[in-house]
């Protein structure tokens, strides 16, 4: 657990604990996603699947109809190896983003072992730095670009 910060109250004076503010995962995306658009090689294709935040009834249905899938990660990237005869190989990888100590949903624990049945990388990253070394582990960054 953080420490308290302490901060002035603007009324009263007095000097109160606040609980510290823990990063949203929306803005650790954001940050990430930021430097991804500059740093991954251009053979590589990756989005973001919009499955999360709060939509009303009516269109959390109509995306249910459209067929949304529960669990899908934050992030996915495919790309191109060739293996030892020069044939081509495909690869994903999907890129799950946490930020705390928060946790996979049964949803998301679903899919990782559906994608990792099939061969795809699943990977869970708690911070920008953690994203990036597990990208340039697979080789999807520009060779310049350092963790």
């Amino acid at each position: 657990m953080m420490p308290a910060a302490k901060h002035r109250d603007l009324f009263t004076r007095r000097w109160r604990s606040v609980p510290h503010q823990q990063q949203k995962e929306s803005s650790f995306q954001i940050q990430l996603v930021e430097m991804l658009r500059w740093c991954v090689r251009p053979d590589v294709l990756w989005w973001h699947t919009p499955n999360g935040e709060h939509r009303d009834l009516r269109t959390a249905q109509k995306l249910k109809a459209m067929g949304v899938l529960p669990g899908v990660t934050d992030l996915q990237f495919h790309w191109v190896e060739l293996d030892a005869f020069a044939r081509k190989i495909r690869r994903v990888l999907h890129l799950e983003l946490k930020t705390g100590n928060r946790r996979q949903s049964e949803a998301q624990i679903g899919f990782e072992l559906a994608v990792r049945l099939l061969g795809d990388f699943y990977y869970v990253a708690h911070s920008v730095d953690e994203a990036i070394g597990i990208l340039k582990r697979h080789n999807l960054l520009h060779r310049e670009v350092r963790s």
